[in-house]
């Protein structure tokens, strides 16, 4: 049946999968629960690098937001914006039981996060390269940057479906997102070209929030920790980095060499960096 979840191969019990979950995830490890949030175009599977240093210390649930990877598209009469997706993500957690859970998401997924924050669903979120710290309209270079990643997906997919073959195309294709793009995978980047070229809810989640950012932060009363990479090329530090809405306890950190999608080229950094935010809340 289209939507339930599939039991993926880290997934530690099946009873912790229930039937009427309505988006995809994998589940692994043990210890406090972390929710990993994805960014926009891609899936569950861009934390691939990180699940087994996480799975160490703590519960990991991998999600695929609504129209992205294996989930569907929202039900009709639901938004597409980081809040209505974030609603999404509570009903998730409401079918697995659980009340609060630390928080980690990057770019869209981290702005899901702080929705989540929110909510009063998460004991921390940690942001990294989060969208949605903008003012009143999303930056024109951030929507033609996305829409142009999609369409290159699309056509590296049409002409070459093994793509990349190389470490040249592969680092191409990465730059953008990348800080060290020849450190990346090729798997990796084979995926997250599957990924942005099919995802069937990225038109809808990307225009969605064009028209607003992120608002309310004031309201989040957990840890919050936002980051952002010296390489970060998708997101410019002018117009995408205003911290007058994140709430007062926020902790911002800047990381050198690290890109807009770190988990791709800085793994174990990055699960040593979720690892200590989400120990915030006990320090």
């Amino acid at each position: 049946m289209a939507g339930l979840v599939r039991i993926g191969r880290r997934s530690r019990r099946q009873e912790d999968h229930p039937a009427e979950a309505r988006l995809a995830f994998d589940r692994a490890g043990q210890g406090e629960p972390i929710l990993l949030l994805h960014g926009h175009g891609l899936s569950r599977r861009s934390w691939d690098p990180v699940i087994t240093a996480l799975s160490a210390e703590r519960d990991v649930i991998a999600v695929d937001l609504p129209g992205h990877g294996e989930s569907p598209l929202q039900p009709r009469g639901r938004g597409w914006t980081p809040a209505d997706m974030a609603a999404a993500v509570a009903q998730l957690l409401d079918q697995l039981g659980l009340d609060r859970v630390h928080v980690a998401g990057n770019s869209i997924g981290g702005w899901v996060a702080l929705e989540l924050g929110r909510l009063g669903r998460a004991e921390t979120v940690t942001a990294l390269s989060p969208g949605g710290l903008w003012g009143r309209w999303a930056p024109v270079q951030i929507r033609t940057t996305m829409r142009q990643a999609r369409l290159n997906a699309r056509i590296i997919r049409r002409l070459a479906p093994g793509a990349p073959r190389t470490r040249l195309t592969k680092a191409l294709f990465m730059a953008q997102a990348t800080g060290h793009p020849f450190r990346v995978p090729e798997a990796v980047a084979r995926r997250s070209i599957h990924d942005l070229a099919d995802a069937p809810g990225f038109r809808k989640a990307l225009r969605a929030p064009e028209r607003h950012g992120f608002r309310g932060g004031a309201s989040i009363q957990v840890p919050v920790t936002v980051t952002f990479g010296s390489r970060d090329r998708v997101l410019p530090p002018v117009v995408a980095r205003r911290r007058k809405h994140l709430p007062a306890q926020t902790r911002w950190i800047s990381r050198p060499g690290w890109g807009h999608i770190p988990m791709f080229d800085q793994p174990e950094a990055v699960a040593t960096f979720l690892l200590d935010s989400s120990r915030s809340r006990a320090a």
